[in-house]
């Protein structure tokens, strides 16, 4: 399992790790995508799933579709009981990942109806998609469950955390946002059609990071290099709270899985011997 904030290095790593694997077992080793936005096709360059190996759980559905952790995790298991090698979590969304790699409940679905009063009580959210789904359980009556940090390890694993310096990790991050403002206006523009059309753009999709900033360019309410700026902003935010996420699963795990926090994607080479001798 490599994860760590959004432009850490993960992609990297995994598919690195992947290749040293699939050499030592004999066969392919798959890289499973955890991530809450790759899964979308039409924003292949706005959620950055380009990579030199092919990877599972990207580009899969259509950003019509509303994905759910319950669905990542079904289709992760899917995956895992076809192989008989080794595989890699590339994971840069905590919640997916915990729910794939811990032994722990997850909600059941709420109707439609619950789902759309509990979006409006959730209006104004830091986390707009966390505080709606708890408001969904909340009026279905969906009594406590176990928490998501309470499970044991499913899997027999080796956790490699890439945990950048803030200031590194701040440089990495305006450039990938740059990046996205230069390559992804024609998949913003594509999502503005769809909503023209009346083929609706799921909710989540149109609110994150990239989507939404772009969007409000094509539309003349932001300059170019505000929506650069306003990705940045909240890429940094976003990367906190992944910061915070994997720091508490590193602890949670410490003393049952190995496990190697590191600085920057190259220091990987000095740990593989040591993690799997």
């Amino acid at each position: 399992m490599v994860c760590g904030p959004t432009a850490s290095g993960k992609s990297e790593v995994s598919d690195a790790l992947a290749e040293v694997l699939s050499e030592e077992n004999g066969g392919f080793v798959p890289t499973l995508v955890v991530d809450s936005m790759q899964v979308y096709r039409e924003i292949p360059k706005i959620t950055n799933q380009a990579r030199r190996r092919p990877a599972q759980l990207v580009g899969i559905v259509s950003v019509t579709e509303r994905w759910t952790v319950t669905n990542h995790k079904a289709r992760a298991e899917q995956i895992v009981a076809g192989t008989e090698t080794p595989f890699v979590l590339d994971a840069g969304t905590g919640m997916y990942l915990n729910a794939i790699i811990l032994d722990v409940p997850l909600a059941p679905k709420v109707a439609p109806s619950t789902r759309r009063i509990a979006e409006n009580l959730a209006s104004g959210a830091e986390n707009h998609r966390r505080a709606s789904r708890q408001k969904e359980l909340e009026l279905a009556g969906v009594p406590s469950r176990r928490s998501i940090w309470d499970g044991e390890p499913r899997y027999n694993t080796a956790v490699i955390y890439l945990r950048p310096n803030r200031e590194a990790l701040d440089v990495a991050i305006s450039r990938r946002s740059e990046k996205i403002a230069r390559e992804g206006l024609g998949e913003a523009a594509k999502l503005m059609e769809m909503e023209s059309t009346e083929s609706q753009v799921n909710a989540s999709v149109a609110d994150s990071i990239g989507v939404r900033e772009l969007s409000e360019h094509l539309s003349g309410w932001l300059t170019l290099e505000e929506a650069r700026s306003r990705m940045t902003t909240r890429t940094r935010q976003l990367a906190r709270r992944q910061i915070r996420w994997f720091d508490k699963l590193s602890k949670t795990l410490r003393g049952r899985v190995p496990t190697a926090v590191l600085e920057k994607p190259e220091d990987v080479n000095t740990m593989h011997g040591k993690m799997w001798a």
